[in-house]
């Protein structure tokens, strides 16, 4: 019995040191991986090795997926031609650096940062630096965070505030319809080495409109577009590539489509609501106009009526104030062609009454009463036909 004892003795003793080897190993096994720097290094000073590009099957690009949904629209800035929103942004890429073994941290599967702890991952590591490019100042980012798989899969997420300059065509205001723009693509990668692909989370619009607007539907485009950061070398025509070379493209011809930047265009549609402009604005203006049409009626007399200025006045503070909203423009509006047509209808109508006062009164009147006719049954339905002409051929055509 005894032999047997001091056996399993000897033995233990024998193992002892492979033992606390293992252990040993296993300890320090997060320590001697150096891609776990990743994770666990000094954020003020990055690795190169984590914050480079990183190496994809058969030198192919990275492909971060990426979707946006629409949370809020804050303001429509007409003046300024920007719109303030809410969003959501989701990106996933994969990065085989990124890859660890759950027994190394605590048996975690998916390891994830928020608030600052994301800020600092974002600095350790590899990101396509998702920039919007119509913004008008740096996004307010609200919330954000990264989980990383034990696969090297990144999960980004971000709540962002955001100023954006889009264009805005007013032309046919007040029944202007417009497109808004978000424009997102990496900062410093071209498609060459970064492309932006549809995520399996779908994009989204859950946001309210300002009252005087309607949101139509949005749709989502990838794309791509030269670069505005490739500049011209020195000699006249040529470009220069991302790494300094020069490209034996000439400035006439196309950059070459490796040189263009991956791009996602989130586009929602919006339309005025006019119904409060009409009966506010355009309403009113009509009324006058009726009232000069009217005037007319009784204008044929022995003695003329004096000619309505107080209407006049009128038509021309309501039809100023009516486009303070919008910013100068080098065009005509639906809404100027309107008015000017209105301003023609009263210079049409000043000119009959005055040629009407110099008549000279005959027993049967014949002459003032054919002008009366003509204002009465010709240039009043003229420019209501021209009015209704004019928005027909605005709205359909422009």
């Amino acid at each position: 019995m005894k032999k047997y004892i001091y056996l399993i003795l000897f033995f233990l003793i024998a193992l002892y040191p492979n033992l606390l080897l293992a252990v040993d190993v296993s300890l320090s096994k997060k320590a001697e991986n150096p891609f776990y720097e990743c994770f666990t290094g000094d954020a003020s000073e990055p690795k190169k090795y984590c914050t480079k590009l990183p190496e994809t099957k058969n030198k192919q690009p990275v492909k971060v997926q990426i979707s946006l949904h629409l949370l809020d629209i804050l303001e429509i800035n007409q003046i300024e031609g920007t719109w303030d929103v809410r969003s959501f942004m989701y990106a996933q890429w994969k990065d085989p650096r990124l890859k660890f073994n759950p027994k190394d941290f605590d048996g975690i599967r998916k390891l994830s940062y928020k608030d600052d702890l994301a800020d600092d991952q974002m600095k350790r590591m590899w990101h396509p630096n998702l920039t919007i490019t119509n913004q008008m100042s740096r996004r307010e980012i609200e919330n954000r965070e990264i989980s990383i798989s034990k696969f090297g899969i990144v999960y980004y997420k971000e709540v962002f505030t955001a100023k954006m300059r889009t264009r805005l065509n007013f032309q046919k205001f007040p029944f202007d319809e417009h497109i808004l723009t978000i424009e997102i693509e990496p900062f410093s990668e071209t498609q060459k080495f970064v492309r932006l692909v549809p995520a399996v989370r779908k994009n989204g619009n859950s946001s309210v409109a300002p009252d005087i607007w309607t949101a139509n539907k949005f749709k989502v485009e990838f794309s791509n577009r030269p670069g505005a950061r490739n500049q011209l070398s020195t000699d006249t025509g040529l470009w220069l590539d991302p790494d300094g070379s020069q490209s034996l493209r000439l400035l006439h011809l196309l950059v070459p489509s490796s040189l263009n930047f991956s791009l996602m265009t989130f586009s929602l549609g919006i339309k005025r609501n006019y119904f409060n402009f009409l009966t506010t604005k355009l309403l009113i203006l009509y009324v006058f106009a009726l009232i000069l049409w009217i005037n007319a009626g009784f204008s044929g007399g022995e003695e003329s009526l004096r000619w309505p200025w107080e209407v006049f006045l009128g038509i021309i503070f309501f039809s100023l104030e009516a486009q303070d909203e919008l910013p100068l423009l080098p065009y005509l509006t639906l809404y100027n062609l309107l008015v000017n047509e209105l301003y023609a209808y009263v210079f049409i109508d000043f000119v009959a009454w005055v040629i009407s006062t110099r008549l000279k009164i005959e027993e049967n009147h014949s002459p003032r009463i054919l002008l009366q006719r003509i204002q009465i049954w010709f240039i009043g339905p003229a420019f209501i036909l021209a009015w209704a002409a004019t928005i027909f051929l605005y709205i359909k055509y422009m």
